[in-house]
Parts: structure tokens; C-alpha cells; sequence
């Protein structure tokens, strides 16, 4: 069982999620120090918060782990999909958001273990991508949206 590739792309999603990335804080850096007072305040030029962001990164991954499990017909369309309802995305809510996104980043590393580097040429359910471009396009989404975070943090 070859895993080389896949095992690079698992060190690199903990890495961005957990910390040591030379890009800066990681996702459980940011959310470790920063303040709840922050977590729902709407900034004039940003569309979402930082809980939104939160519900988003957790939400992508139980995409991934709906996809690895074979569910052709979940998918992300709608705004409340993709960044929460309402009662979701509240700063009384943001200790489950958080629950929520470390979960899920559990149950994708714990699911990629059963898996080689054929996965990776595979395509993903119902998408016209395989899952190289799907794994790789998540760590480049949560560096993206660290930077989201870093601005509305400020």
C-alpha cells in the first residue's frame, strides 16, 4: 500500500488546522487566542464573520468526509449550507462551531488513514475533480480563510 503522497497531503492538513505552518497561525492558533467578544461582530467590509468562517471550514470538511463515504448527492450550494443559519453562526453558539470543526477535522484524518495514493487519481463523487485536487484545494481554502480570519480579528 502506497500512501506516500497521501500521507504528505494528511501532514499537511493537520498542519494548517493544528499549527507549526510556515505560512503563520494555523487554525486552532487563531481560535486559542482570540477573544469571543470578536467571534460575531459584522465589519462594514467583509460579507461573514469569524463564526461564519468557522461553520464554513468545519461544513468543508464534512463535505470531504460525505465524499470519501461515497454520498454522491451531498453538496454545498446555498449560502446557509456554506456559512451557517442564523442560530448557527452566534457568538453564544461558537463553542459548538468549534466542536463542530475540530470534530470533523478528526473524523477526515481518522478516514484518510484508510485510504493509499489511489484515492488520490479517483474522482469525487458527483464532481468532475478527482480527490488530489479536492484534498489539496482544502488546505489551500483554510489558508485563505486564515487570512479572512486575521483581517476581521483586527
Amino acid at each position: 500500500m502506497n500512501r506516500n503522497e497521501l500521507d504528505k497531503i494528511i501532514d499537511n492538513l493537520d498542519t494548517v488546522f493544528r499549527g507549526d505552518a510556515w505560512h503563520g497561525p494555523a487554525v486552532m492558533e487563531f481560535i486559542n487566542s482570540m477573544s469571543i467578544d470578536v467571534v460575531d461582530t459584522r465589519k462594514e467590509y467583509s460579507k461573514y464573520t469569524i463564526c461564519q468562517i468557522i461553520f464554513h471550514l468545519g461544513i468543508w470538511r464534512k463535505f470531504v468526509l460525505e465524499k470519501l463515504n461515497g454520498n454522491i448527492r451531498f453538496d454545498l450550494v446555498s449560502e446557509e449550507e456554506n456559512y451557517g443559519t442564523e442560530e448557527d453562526i452566534t457568538q453564544a453558539n461558537w463553542p459548538n462551531l468549534v466542536s463542530q470543526l475540530k470534530k470533523n477535522q478528526e473524523e477526515l484524518l481518522l478516514k484518510l488513514e484508510n485510504f493509499d495514493d489511489e484515492l488520490l487519481v479517483k474522482l469525487v463523487p458527483g464532481q468532475d475533480y478527482n480527490y488530489y485536487k479536492l484534498l489539496t484545494g482544502l488546505i489551500q481554502h483554510d489558508t485563505y480563510h486564515l487570512g479572512m480570519i486575521w483581517v476581521l480579528w483586527e
